[in-house]
């Protein structure tokens, strides 16, 4: 008690340092974590011209581009890549609409709500509106429909979220409002486009002027690359030069990685197959299709599927033994890419290439309530066992319920139909479980319909194999996983300076990727490994990194280079950039032996030069061919020489060049210009489509999205 009473004394001293203990731990989680309470990392996943983008924007527009992708694809599962193609063009979305808000309001651009009115009922309604609301079997704009919709956006269908309509009508609106900037911003640039007469004159005689001339030439191979003495400052001179061929625009980083394959070993190989022998026995005594489809599901890595292949449709290591042996054998086991398999012959039988069918289409096209989807599907029940138990007539239940107008009057009758003519559900069905005569319901959501039909005639002409497959995959156990990490984790520790690394990594195929940028989610030889690339722009030149595992593999890297923003080092371009420091200083070695030849025509030249004389003719700018050679400064000094004279030493793209014009042809005078004035308005309207990517250049954006993802 006398404790107790002690701690009651002292319970306000108590507080006091259960508090500062408190403020302490947060003022370290402040100081030390990237997420901290006091601190906290910023939202912004990027800035576009001052304008913060925030994670939740962000995500919430990523979130309806997945979704859109979904429908888009019917439901099936989005890859890696997809998922990262949708997040880069998320972020291109979100960029372009920050930018280009900022350029309509400058412009004055706008989009009233006058304007969306008349776009949506008018009578000239928007591209998207038309597309949207026209009639899926006539291909008709119904406005009617516009406005019932409208009218309804508050009356959700049943078994939706409350406010979907709305929600849809405003997304969709957004994206015709959207469109409308974007249109009068294009026609603002294009319209403002002029190219006067004189301009299309100067284009005609530009392409149709010919040259015909008598030149020399010397390749820069005439010259050994190693008589050229290049330093690293003649180098960066280059680069400066050409800073718009060499500037770079985001930082990069280049690493080289040797892998380490997770892979089986021989002894995972035999317990696979090991473990298929268990179920020899149990295997083989299955005695029906539906023993073998059960079995199948219980212990297969393979899933099981009435398909009757022939022989020539059969890609298997055991086709042959498939089509030979008795049915209910069973082969192997044998080894097919990753697995191990048994294979075998539950049935086989004659199958047709075609079948002459006949149905009845009961489409759910026009079904918008559930109520109405009930009804429809009753009468699909109804018509199915008029005919399948009742006997009902087809050819009139086909006349009196079916959606196929082009086949309703012929009793539903469609023809032949070959095989894979229909989805693989219904293919499977018609070809391989159907029966002549017998009545089949199949429902199709490629369709939207239901299909009643009855095979009226087949023509069985070739052999087929049902083949049930018992397969396991040769997985490494985890004794083989942890052999091979621990030599991941060896390579690793023994090799963390670079010269090791690389020497050490050559015994395993090392491999190098450059170019890396910051947002990048996939690498070469490796796919999608965000990991390290996050980890290549937190390291330093030389570092190795921990080990990463992707794609069934553990992967080391090293960080060999960076090339910041901007201009690159001298190393970074070196061999690119000596190149052309070659082709100048050759050029200028070629072009000296030229001046000191002082010769006074071609023929001089020549012979001083030890060369012989070529002849060239009727180039143009527009077709700049020299010996076959794409030579448009040659075809220029040649145009703009005087008859008869020598052109100073040419630097082309393949050698040093003198020439001597023979005869400039220069085409008559037109009456109209017009046609060669529209060709240079085509061509600027197409370079003024790329406006926006010029006004993304203009922008100040700050992309922070590898801080996220």
């Amino acid at each position: 008690m006398a404790v107790i009473g002690k701690i009651r004394q002292q319970s306000g001293l108590l507080i006091g340092i259960i508090g500062a203990s408190i403020v302490g731990f947060l003022v370290m989680d402040a100081t030390n974590s990237q997420g901290s309470v006091l601190k906290g990392r910023s939202d912004a996943v990027g800035k576009v011209n001052g304008e913060k983008i925030s994670i939740n924007d962000f995500e919430k527009k990523y979130e309806e581009n997945i979704k859109n992708q979904e429908i888009q694809m019917r439901g099936q599962p989005l890859n890696d890549d997809m998922r990262n193609y949708l997040r880069n063009q998320t972020w291109d979305q979100i960029v372009n609409d920050v930018i280009f808000k900022e350029v309509y309001s400058n412009l004055g651009i706008s989009v009233t709500p006058e304007e969306m009115s008349e776009l949506a009922t008018g009578q000239n309604p928007h591209p998207y509106v038309k597309q949207s609301f026209s009639n899926p079997q006539t291909g008709q704009f119904d406005p009617a429909q516009v406005r019932y919709f409208i009218q309804n956006l508050d009356n959700d269908d049943p078994g939706t979220e409350p406010g979907t309509r709305r929600k849809q009508w405003l997304a969709f609106e957004a994206e015709v409002k959207k469109n409308q900037y974007q249109t009068k911003y294009d026609n603002l640039i294009s319209k403002g486009l002029f190219v006067p007469n004189w301009m299309g004159e100067s284009n005609y005689k530009e392409q149709n002027t010919t040259v015909d001339f008598k030149y020399i030439s010397l390749p820069y191979s005439q010259v050994a690359d190693d008589a050229v003495k290049v330093s690293d400052d003649d180098l960066a001179a280059y680069i400066k030069k050409n800073a718009a061929k060499f500037k770079v625009d985001d930082e990069t980083r280049k690493v080289q990685y040797v892998t380490f394959d997770i892979i089986a070993s021989s002894a995972d190989s035999a317990q696979t197959i090991e473990s298929l022998e268990e179920k020899r026995e149990e295997f083989v005594s299955g005695k029906t299709i539906s023993d073998d489809s059960l079995f199948v599901k219980l212990y297969s890595e393979t899933p099981f599927d009435v398909v009757y292949y022939t022989k020539d449709q059969l890609f298997s290591p055991v086709t042959d033994s498939l089509f030979a042996l008795p049915v209910k054998s069973v082969v192997g086991p044998y080894l097919d890419g990753e697995f191990y398999k048994m294979a075998k012959i539950t049935d086989r039988k004659m199958i047709s290439d075609s079948v002459k069918l006949r149905q009845i289409k009961i489409s759910f096209n026009d079904v918008t309530t559930q109520e109405a989807g009930v009804a429809k599907r009753k009468t699909v029940d109804s018509v199915f066992k008029a005919i399948d138990s009742l006997k009902a007539d087809f050819g009139l239940m086909a006349l009196l319920h079916s959606d196929d107008q082009a086949t309703k009057m012929q009793g539903g009758n469609i023809g032949w139909v070959k095989q894979n003519e229909r989805e693989k559900e219904m293919n499977d069905l018609i070809f391989y479980r159907a029966q002549k005569g017998k009545t089949y319901l199949h429902g199709s959501a490629q369709d939207n319909a239901f299909y009643i039909f009855q095979i009226v005639e087949d023509k069985p002409s070739k052999m087929g194999v049902l083949a049930t497959y018992m397969s396991k995959q040769i997985i490494p156990s985890p004794e083989t996983e942890r052999n091979i990490y621990s030599n991941a984790t060896a390579f690793a520790a023994d090799n963390q300076e670079k010269e090791k690394f690389l020497e050490a990594g050559k015994k395993l195929n090392i491999k190098a990727v450059g170019d890396l940028k910051a947002d990048q989610f996939s690498v070469a030889g490796l796919g999608t490994a965000r990991d390290l690339v996050k980890w290549a722009f937190k390291a330093n030149k030389g570092d190795v990194s921990s080990i990463f595992t992707v794609s069934k593999k553990h992967v080391i890297a090293i960080l060999e280079d960076v090339t910041p923003k901007g201009l690159p080092s001298v190393d970074a371009v070196r061999e690119t950039a000596k190149a052309g420091v070659l082709k100048e200083k050759k050029f200028e070695q070629l072009a000296k032996q030229v001046a000191d030849a002082k010769a006074a025509d071609i023929n001089a030249l020549a012979a001083k030069l030890n060369t012989s004389v070529q002849e060239a003719m009727q180039v143009s700018i527009s077709n700049p061919s020299v010996g076959g050679a794409y030579e448009p400064a040659v075809a220029g000094a040649a145009l703009a020489t005087a008859e008869g004279k020598l052109s100073a030493a040419v630097k082309g793209n393949s050698g040093v060049y003198v020439v001597q014009t023979v005869a400039v042809k220069k085409p008559g005078v037109m009456n109209d210009y017009s046609a060669y004035a529209y060709q240079l308005k085509q061509k600027n309207q197409s370079k003024a489509i790329s406006a926006a990517a010029v006004q993304k250049k203009l922008a100040d954006i700050k992309d922070s999205r590898s801080d996220f993802f």
